[in-house]
């Protein structure tokens, strides 16, 4: 593929996933670029614990929108590096790594107890993301033997659509998760 084509794809792949991103509230970086996690067993579960009495209330709006933005920002670093992939192999490990992230924002907006009016849309959000990151396994094979053309498919996954259906269907309802 010319270098015009490859940089075309990977720029279709960008503008797909800021959708996602968007749609979880991304669109600007945090101010570190990182996102906090327990980092032993114990914590985890001292933790978890914790979040589960406290999960089982509804956030409110305002406390919602903000973790739904915190996810999107988490995933808009990971999104940029995949702009800057310019062979299949760099876009291979890119997507891969943006895979990760994905199943990581699933799993943190699946621990949300989001406020009734959108829980609905916030279950199909959290399944969309799972299954956009599913999706990319064939992409990432692709990549990883040489074709850089498979990035082009991206945009066209079931799991992309489904992620801005919901996001779209949220954001309708007043709570603007968006960037």
């Amino acid at each position: 593929m010319a270098g015009g084509a490859k940089r075309l794809a990977a720029l279709g792949l960008t503008a797909a996933l800021l959708v996602l991103a968007a749609g979880c509230g991304g669109g600007s970086k945090s101010s570190n670029g990182t996102t906090t996690e327990a980092t032993t067993e114990a914590t985890t579960t001292k933790a978890a614990a914790t979040t589960t009495a406290a999960a089982a209330t509804p956030l409110p709006k305002a406390a919602y929108v903000n973790k739904m933005k915190a996810i999107g920002r988490s995933l808009s670093t990971s999104l940029n590096s995949l702009g800057s992939a310019t062979t299949a192999a760099k876009a291979a490990v890119a997507l891969a790594a943006v895979q990760t992230d994905l199943r990581k924002a699933a799993d943190r907006i699946d621990a949300i107890t989001p406020p009734a009016p959108v829980k609905t849309e916030h279950a199909q959000l959290e399944k969309a993301v799972r299954d956009f990151a599913d999706e990319l396994d064939p992409v990432i094979v692709k990549l990883k033997n040489g074709t850089i053309a498979a990035l082009q498919t991206v945009p066209t996954l079931k799991g992309l659509q489904e992620i801005q259906t919901a996001s779209t269907a949220i954001a309708s309802k007043g709570y603007k998760i968006g960037g």
